[in-house]
């Protein structure tokens, strides 16, 4: 689908925290820079455009060549979002440097001109900065990003965020006992992420862009390097790469462009550019195949098969004008069309694919890569070979209809309209990270309102022979690599792939048909309902209704996010009520009502009817209800009503979802066989006793269920079953109102209450203490460590709850200290305390770690006695600040944010009239918390000997 310009937005940020003045260490430095240069600046994209840039932004350029642009953005209000984009990544690697653009991206958290090794982030979590959520880098083959947001505008937190980005750019000390403490942590980001999908990538970029330097320059690096690199690999790389002329600084929030300006100067100006810095590499030819090129990759633990074609040319630069724009609209909307035939394919019974799509990608700015592509049903391949070859060519020959042409159009423009509509609220946190991605694609940040008027001005001309045209075009007179990734294949795969599609190309394919356009069906509910009570809860804006036929209705108008309506109804029972007799019937259930569309349109009738409105609908299944859910603008929200009330009483239970569903299971059964999702699937079911509602049956019991097994059970939580309707967002409540009466309110009538149901909230969890080992079929040396503790859980505990989340970051951040910094053993190790509103006193407070298999039992060890001495000695009156000051930050984010007051006060706040008093007293409850009240949780539930250790590992590895 085209993409919308510059940058499509939804995300909150949200932090507070007290003022810090940094300090700077006299008896460290970070590696020498090089004498000064001059350098030639570069230009931003709108000097080279006639396309603006958004008025409110401001450019500039320091005289070192570090580019900076100054957004400002009210929400959140009193917050700043920075980053520091650098233009290099592992493409810029010498051989023997293989990972260590990566590397770096860790180090400059290691110490630098104003931090000791270990203390930037005690310092961030001080001020109500959790590393991780508030402060992260990534790198990849082109470019390294660092991302800071400041919980408030104080002059001491701004010092802090503009010394540690300028620390970051020429401040690393890159000390030689911090190097190597971090030598494994990066093995073990590099275990974390090994996969079969990754190595079966680079395979494929080194078919595709064979003598290529982006085939052998991934960004995780060479182990080799990353265990044995010198000191001087790392300062050569920051030194010549790490310099203000790569740089781009982003300022996105609540603040003054004039005041953010000359900070920027001071703070930056003084960066200085080597004599001779580093070059962009030659990245290699970039070769189309001469004709039909066949390839096979096959690997026994892929979890799905595909089928593509690949185009691969040299890539051609364009500037980013109005011309160019509307000159790749028409590809772009030939792909979006070809993409939804294959949807419609998939759906047929029968069909050898799964789905399908087709797309155009620039690569770095090198190579330009086009692709048709389907997954495969199991390992159907010869099947969808001539699927895949046919519709390729249908379209090539024969174009496509003003059916398909329309219903792509008024997605795109509604798109581009939204975005215009939404700009006003648009979150400075996503805002900037977004800016900062885009930053290689050399496109201008121009308004929504200037990407509007673009867009509408290339859709209103565009016709569906320019889109063949554009087709026709961009396919000519190419060498095709034709690809087939499966499990297994036979040794004559790449001849007989090439066979099926040359006989496939004899045949003759006609045009396709037209869809009929219909009007949606379902706009009459029966005589609308009236309000019997109605209740305000004026300190927290919230009305909450009961209507006629025992509806209960809550609302709550927000503008946190213009022209945006979140809705969600929570009906009937959910799990508690599914058949113990069928574990695993939910998955189904799921199938057929996202798959089955309604009664009167199926799911491609629907896509068709409501292209270009902003509406949707889906039922999910909760642990204790049924969830409705849904979304739409004010425009829209009639015909949202109308969809959910659609959705809720006429499911479409096609037997089309039924062949979709079964055609999956084989691509379920790769992956619980083959990664630790196998694993974790059937710990949830040992944690909860064996109970069936909670366990991952065999793949041929979920083959054997039927419509009817789904329809016994759901069918009266759905007619008849307790129902509140909660809905949030930017409306008018007068408006709403009759709205809800003619769709909800005019349904039959439902249950007052719902059932207790005490029986079926009570499970099992494991005696403690335990061990337990699951295994999981694979090579990939990637294994799980993870201790947990029993708790209350949070049904009818919330304080305790609050203090278990308290008590979780403490845990977790020496689990941090201990397993990553001490010992390198993982990545990323943590802790959360989680559990269950539904069942009754269950939850767990929980430690994992992503590790080697053969340190499984060692890091299950270390959490065990790290925690067994958190039980027994305590925490600290410093860990329990700086684990209070990000949730206090977090807490005033969910303030301003929709789903928070949807989801989790609401939704059942008939139901559970607890719920608003929890909400209101949330905030000065979580302040409240004591050192005492977090050493009692520990005393109580943290001892070795209430620990149940599980592994999950490859079965080989035991």
């Amino acid at each position: 689908m085209q993409r919308i310009h510059p940058i499509a937005l939804a995300a909150i940020l949200g932090a507070s925290a007290t003022s810090f003045v940094p300090h700077v260490h006299a008896e460290t430095q970070a590696p020498a820079k090089a004498p000064a240069t001059a350098v030639k600046p570069k230009p931003w994209p709108q000097d080279g455009s006639d396309i603006p840039a958004d008025s409110k932004a401001v450019f500039g350029t320091l005289p070192n060549g570090l580019r900076y642009m100054i957004y400002p953005n009210s929400e959140p209000p009193k917050r700043v979002s920075l980053r520091m984009h650098i233009a290099t990544g592992s493409l810029m690697e010498a051989d023997d440097q293989q990972g260590i653009a990566h590397f770096l991206e860790h180090m400059v958290f290691n110490g630098s001109k104003h931090y000791k090794p270990d203390e930037l982030i005690p310092v961030m979590q001080r001020l109500g900065i959790g590393f991780g959520a508030h402060v992260n880098a990534f790198t990849s083959f082109d470019q390294t990003v660092y991302m800071l947001d400041l919980p408030d505008l104080s002059e001491g937190v701004l010092d802090l965020g503009f010394n540690v980005m300028r620390d970051f750019g020429d401040g690393a000390l890159l000390l030689d006992k911090e190097i190597d403490n971090e030598r494994g942590v990066i093995i073990s980001e590099k275990v974390s992420r090994d996969s079969v999908r990754q190595r079966l990538q680079e395979k494929q970029f080194a078919t595709l862009l064979p003598g290529s330097l982006i085939a052998n320059r991934f960004p995780i690096g060479k182990e080799d390097v990353i265990s044995k690199a010198p000191r001087e690999r790392f300062t050569d790389y920051y030194s010549r790469y790490y310099i203000p002329s790569r740089m781009t600084f982003i300022v996105v929030g609540d603040v003054d462009p004039v005041v953010m300006k000359e900070r920027i100067e001071q703070s930056f100006s003084s960066m200085k550019n080597p004599e001779n810095p580093g070059k962009n590499p030659d990245l290699g030819p970039v070769k189309s195949p001469s004709g039909l090129e066949a390839a096979v990759f096959t690997d026994k633990e892929v979890a799905t098969t595909e089928v593509s074609l690949v185009a691969v040319r040299p890539y051609e630069k364009k500037p980013d004008t109005t011309a160019n724009r509307i000159k790749d609209m028409p590809l772009a909307m030939a792909n979006a069309m070809i993409g939804r035939r294959f949807d419609r394919l998939s759906k047929k019974e029968n069909s050898p694919i799964l789905g399908g799509g087709a797309g155009k990608d620039d690569l770095f700015n090198h190579a330009e890569l086009g692709s048709i592509e389907v997954t495969v049903t199991d390992t159907r391949w010869k099947e969808a070979v001539p699927v895949l070859e046919q519709e390729f060519r249908r379209a090539l020959e024969h174009g496509f209809n003003d059916a398909e042409l329309a219903e792509a159009k008024a997605n795109l423009i509604n798109a581009y309209e939204q975005a215009v509509k939404t700009k006003s609220t648009r979150k400075s946190e996503a805002l900037a990270s977004a800016i900062a991605r885009s930053i290689p694609d050399e496109e201008v940040f121009s308004s929504p309102e200037t990407d509007l008027e673009i867009a509408s001005k290339g859709l209103d001309s565009l016709t569906v022979a320019a889109c063949h045209a554009a087709l026709k075009e961009f396919w000519k007179d190419q060498g095709l690599h034709l690809i087939l990734t499966t499990k297994e294949a036979p040794d004559n795969a790449r001849d007989e792939l090439v066979s099926l599609y040359k006989e496939s190309n004899a045949k003759k394919v006609e045009a396709p048909e037209a869809n009929k356009a219909v009007p949606f069906g379902y706009t009459e509910f029966g005589t609308p309902g009236t309000v019997v009570s109605e209740k305000k809860v004026e300190d927290l804006g919230i009305t909450q209704l009961v209507l006629s036929n025992n509806v209960r209705v809550n609302l709550k108008r927000t503008t946190f996010d213009k022209d945006k309506i979140q809705l969600l109804a929570r009906i009937g029972s959910g799990q508690l009520s599914q058949p113990k007799d069928k574990p695993g019937l939910g998955m189904l259930a799921k199938a057929l009502l996202g798959g089955g569309g309604l009664g009167k349109h199926s799911v491609d009738d629907l896509e068709q009817i409501l292209a270009g409105r902003n509406v949707g609908a889906s039922i999910g299944i909760g642990e204790d209800s049924f969830a409705l859910s849904g979304g739409a603008t004010p425009e829209d929200l009639e015909l949202e009503l109308q969809l959910a009330c659609a959705t809720l009483t006429d499911p479409g239970y096609r037997e089309e979802a039924l062949w979709q569903f079964r055609k999956a299971l084989p691509t379920i059964e790769q992956q619980l066989k083959h990664s630790p999702s196998g694993p974790q699937a059937e710990m949830q079911g040992w944690l909860h006793g064996g109970d069936a509602r909670y366990t991952m049956p065999p793949i041929a019991t979920l083959a054997g269920y039927t419509i009817d097994d789904v329809k016994n059970w759901i069918t009266p939580d759905l007619k008849k079953g307790y129902l509140e309707l909660s809905v949030v967002g930017d409306f008018d409540e007068s408006a709403i109102v009759p709205l809800l009466l003619k769709t909800f309110g005019a349904l039959p009538e439902r249950a007052a209450t719902k059932p207790a149901m005490e029986d079926q909230r009570k499970v099992d969890v494991p005696d403690a203490p335990v061990t337990k080992t699951f295994t999981f079929d694979s090579k990939i040396p990637t294994a799980v460590s993870i201790t947990l503790w029993p708790t209350d859980g949070p049904r009818g505990h919330v304080k305790e709850a609050r203090r278990l989340n308290i008590l979780a970051d403490i845990y977790g951040d020496r689990l941090r200290e201990e397993i990553r910094e001490k010992l390198g053993a993982s990545y990323s190790p943590g802790a959360k305390s989680s559990g269950s509103d539904a069942l009754i006193d269950y939850g767990f407070l929980m430690g994992n770690a992503t590790a080697k298999p053969e340190d499984v039992e060692r890091l299950n060890g270390v959490m065990r006695d790290l925690a067994d001495k958190l039980a027994k000695e305590g925490a600290t009156a410093d860990e329990l600040d700086r684990a209070k000051k990000p949730v206090l930050a977090s807490l005033e984010k969910t303030n301003r944010d929709n789903s928070y007051w949807l989801g989790t006060v609401l939704s059942q706040s008939q139901e559970d009239p607890t719920k608003i008093g929890s909400a209101r007293e949330r905030d000065k409850d979580y302040a409240a918390v004591t050192l005492e009240e977090i050493n009692a949780l520990a005393k109580k539930y943290l001892g070795a000997d209430k620990a149940i250790s599980v592994g999950i590992k490859p079965a080989a590895a035991e």
